[in-house]
């Protein structure tokens, strides 16, 4: 008997909202095996999807956008309060940040659109919301 290898998806429900521009989010709602799925909202203004991936020893925290045959990623630096998240350090726990940057996404995505709102949305950071635990689906 064979077995297909596929990527299993689980429901979340993770907002992440721009500090610079409070009508730009990213939804993150789809759990992936090594990352979390979504969309730069509003759509109507840039069309794709949005993932984020968690570290590795290889890889620090990054973000990847896929839009058609375009495909564009960086890193994600996460923050406690303004003080830097990373893997190697015990001060703060992963499910603990509460902002994001994601280097580099407004100049790549400046490649594709020239709204405004959007690339100043993107160039900040982006407050993460309650529903997103790290990542993690929150265990009631």
């Amino acid at each position: 008997m064979y077995f297909l290898l596929a990527d299993i998806s689980h429901p979340i429900h993770c907002i992440l909202i721009s500090e610079e521009v409070p009508s730009i989010s990213i939804i993150l709602n789809e759990r992936r095996s090594n990352s979390l799925k979504g969309s730069i909202l509003p759509k109507k203004n840039i069309r794709g999807n949005f993932y984020t991936h968690k570290p590795t020893r290889e890889r620090p925290t990054s973000w990847s956008f896929e839009n058609g045959g375009t495909i564009f990623s960086g890193q994600a630096i996460l923050l406690k309060d303004g003080k830097i998240w990373h893997p190697y350090q015990t001060k703060i726990k992963s499910h603990e940040v509460n902002m994001v940057i994601f280097s580099a996404l407004s100049s790549k995505l400046s490649k594709i659109t020239d709204n405004k709102n959007i690339l100043k949305a993107t160039s900040g950071f982006f407050k993460i919301g309650s529903g997103c635990y790290g990542g993690r689906i929150y265990k009631l």
